[in-house]
């Protein structure tokens, strides 16, 4: 007896067998229209991948060109690296200086004050460029770089007379020049300290907290340095500074005097300062005392024959707080009468930091001084056919105004009696504005 078998029909079959029948019963027409719908979208699928399998290939060449550059990139970080590696710990500081002056009531100082070259009132422009580069060598040395490039003599040739009205007039053609290079090192945990190369005495001699900086104070060289000595310009030489205490220093230089790099030994200038630095309660105070000899040659004023005759002189530089905004100073100077034409020369003044009005930037000042011209100075002006007075007088105020980190703008006036020493020029006033731009 045959037995009957259950056919057990399961899972993807029974799927597969329950769409064949439902084929059947719906007819061949329904059929074929699901049929054109599953082939729509098959070729929709079809397409969306190939796009798909494009944008991939894109995304692949893009992936490639990245891993290109950032090879590129590491090359460039390790030759900055490199870079700096080389340059070791040289710090760079640049400024840009700009000065414009215009002279009221000096048209007709041509005929009546000497040396003035140019007639009626003017307004010129000058600018300069400073950079300097310092390098720590091992513990206790350091080099300096110091580089200077500007043009424009300024309105120095119209009303500077004996005090200057513009101390950063460069009176060049903007070659770049190496003004100073030396080296410095220290001894006895930096009590002592010694220099050599190509230097700028002011930069150690005749300092002044106040008066000292014609790029961001005064611009009158009267109030940048003493008038009355012959420091000799960019030159080589040497200096020895020696701080035994916070209260004493002691400064002494020896510089080429003509700044040739010639005769080194022949014609140079000396100096000696030494600086007590007392403070009352939070008040500084610096008090500079110098005496200096130029033995380069000169002719006397009124002795042409006589051109060896050497120039010396003494000074002092004083600056002191009066409050946490207000610094005050005084600079005094005499030096010979027979080959120069300042026989003494003194100057006052005061700053007032802009933290009084709620401006920690910026900066007012004022300042007055003189330069008492020698009596062979006036023997010659008489000679020329020019009246004499003792003294030219020069006031000057400013005020700086810091616009940001880098750059401040300051408007400077001022009124000069007496120019070039001549007792008929008339008085000058002298507008001017300063920019100053610091990197």
């Amino acid at each position: 007896m045959l037995k009957k078998r259950k056919v057990m029909i399961k899972g993807k079959t029974f799927v597969v067998v329950w769409m064949c029948l439902s084929f059947l019963l719906i007819g061949g027409t329904d059929a074929g229209a699901a049929s054109d719908e599953v082939m729509k979208e098959i070729r929709a699928l079809k397409k969306r991948i190939e796009q798909l399998e494009q944008k991939l290939s894109e995304q692949d060449k893009k992936i490639e060109q990245q891993e290109v550059q950032i090879a590129g990139q590491n090359t460039s970080i390790e030759e900055i690296r490199k870079i700096k590696d080389a340059i070791g710990g040289l710090e760079f500081s640049v400024g840009a200086t700009s000065v414009i002056q215009g002279t009221v009531n000096n048209d007709r100082n041509l005929y009546k004050v000497p040396g003035i070259d140019e007639k009626g009132d003017d307004a010129d422009a000058t600018y300069s460029v400073d950079i300097e580069i310092t390098s720590k060598v091992g513990d206790n040395g350091m080099a300096l770089l110091y580089l200077e490039a500007g043009e424009g003599d300024g309105i120095n040739s119209e009303a500077g007379g004996l005090t200057g009205a513009n101390a950063d007039a460069p009176d060049d053609d903007a070659d770049v020049q190496v003004s100073e290079v030396w080296y410095e090192h220290a001894f006895m945990n930096e009590k002592l300290v010694a220099t050599i190369g190509k230097m700028d005495a002011t930069r150690w001699f005749d300092a002044n907290e106040v008066a000292n900086d014609e790029t961001t104070q005064f611009l009158s060289g009267q109030f940048v340095n003493n008038i009355a000595v012959e420091f000799p310009d960019y030159s080589y030489g040497a200096r020895v500074s020696w701080y035994p205490t916070d209260l004493f220093e002691l400064h002494m230089g020896y510089l080429e005097a003509d700044g040739d790099f010639e005769d080194l030994f022949d014609d140079n200038f000396y100096i000696v300062e030494f600086g007590l630095k007392p403070t009352i309660g939070d008040l500084q105070g610096n008090y500079r005392f110098y005496a200096w000899r130029n033995s380069g040659e000169h002719t006397k004023l009124l002795d042409a024959a006589r051109s060896n005759k050497s120039g010396e002189g003494f000074g002092v530089s004083f600056d002191q707080q009066f409050s946490e905004h207000i610094t005050a100073f005084a600079r005094w100077g005499i030096q010979d009468h027979d080959i120069y034409a300042v026989h003494h020369a003194w100057s006052v003044g005061f700053q007032v930091a802009g933290g009084l009005w709620g401006r920690d930037e910026d900066m007012f000042g004022l300042a007055f001084g003189r330069a008492q011209t020698t009596h062979d100075y006036r023997d010659l002006l008489r000679d020329a056919g020019f009246g004499t007075t003792p003294a030219e007088s020069r006031l000057e105020a400013y005020y700086r105004c810091q616009l940001d980190d880098h750059i401040a703008i300051s408007p400077d006036l001022q009124w000069v009696e007496g120019l070039a020493g001549s007792s008929n020029a008339d008085q000058v006033y002298i507008f001017g504005v300063r920019a100053q731009l610091d990197f």
